[in-house]
């Protein structure tokens, strides 16, 4: 496997770590089951899918040294899916508050993973959401909100009481999104870009000149994004930011913003949507069984963070568990596949 240049200036994890995630899983588990016991078996997460979209990613030409790292080492073009969802576990109108997010799938990508569903894989993973910072400061808390979510009653009141300042970043970040193609998305944890720690962020090329319609329908989001693709193509700027202040940028606690004015965001590479249609049934069908996880990366973009390291037990657990439920095989796409 490559080297991975930063592991050895990443602190050891607190102790309880492991066994924390172990309980992690289960929990998850539970949460995706409890309200769908018959019918689709909906991430616990992102449960909403409005489309997965044809894509490609550019990789920039002329890249400073800095940045010519891992994936960016050189330019290139990648085929890649692009899933636009509504964080909320249970499917709801798209005129309501809430989280949006944009994950993007590469395909054709060389090299070794830090972790892959299958053998011979060649995709590579990123996944971002349109507020900035995490919704909890470590993955104790994280678990204890989930646990509160899980007993519901008096538990969810209660948590957010002892724990106001999540409270106030959950209540900040959702929001209402008029349109998917014209708001920014960040990855609000870090990751390693060689002996480096960056976060992600996606700028749109779209000004955001949409509101929110006066009558939206259940699914308006996915509405426009049909009407804006059919007629013309988007695109958005992917950005790194470094980190230049481990104190004011911390890894470990994903719900402290990092300041561009500290650090401004740089351009590697640019995502590109063609004009197309995504809604055929099939097409939604392959939206609901696509399965994204950071650890499918090089080893020079390694995820960090405690969040991050329960996700390389936690996502692909919760992706086996939702697949069988629904009776679906879990695979990779490759650009061979017919929806492509």
């Amino acid at each position: 496997m490559q080297a991975d240049p930063f592991k050895s200036r990443e602190p050891e994890p607190p102790a309880g770590e492991a066994e924390l995630i172990d309980k992690l899983v289960p929990l998850v588990e539970a949460l995706i089951e409890k309200p769908h016991l018959t019918g689709t078996t909906y991430r616990d997460t992102h449960a909403k899918g409005h489309a997965a979209v044809r894509a490609t990613f550019t990789v920039e030409a002329d890249l400073p040294p800095e940045l010519q790292v891992g994936l960016f080492a050189q330019p290139r073009t990648y085929p890649a899916w692009v899933r636009l969802s509504n964080l909320n576990p249970t499917p709801q109108a798209d005129a309501k508050k809430d989280l949006r997010a944009l994950s993007i799938k590469l395909m054709e990508v060389d090299g070794e993973r830090l972790w892959q569903s299958e053998p011979g894989a060649r995709t590579l993973d990123f996944i971002l959401m349109n507020g900035q910072t995490f919704l909890a400061p470590n993955l104790q808390v994280f678990y204890d909100m989930e646990m509160a979510i899980l007993k519901g009653g008096l538990s969810v009141p209660l948590f957010f009481l002892t724990h106001p300042a999540v409270f106030l970043t959950i209540a900040r970040s959702e929001k209402k999104t008029a349109n998917l193609l014209q708001t920014p998305y960040w990855s609000q944890t870090a990751y390693a870009f060689g002996d480096q720690a960056v976060q992600y962020h996606l700028q749109p090329h779209q000004s955001a000149t949409s509101t929110l319609p006066a009558k939206a329908s259940l699914n308006f989001l996915r509405e426009r994004l049909r009407e804006d693709l059919g007629r013309q193509p988007a695109a958005f700027d992917f950005m790194v930011q470094f980190q230049t202040d481990p104190v004011k940028m911390p890894i470990e606690n994903p719900m402290v913003a990092w300041d561009p004015q500290l650090s401004p965001y740089r351009k590697v590479a640019t995502l590109r949507l063609p004009v197309q249609t995504f809604d055929s049934p099939a097409q939604m069908q392959f939206c609901e069984n696509l399965s994204f996880n950071p650890w499918r990366t090089l080893p020079q973009h390694r995820p960090l963070g405690g969040i991050n390291r329960a996700r390389l037990r936690v996502y692909p657990a919760i992706a086996r568990f939702r697949h069988e439920k629904n009776d679906v095989v879990f695979r990779e796409p490759t650009p061979q596949d017919p929806s492509f």
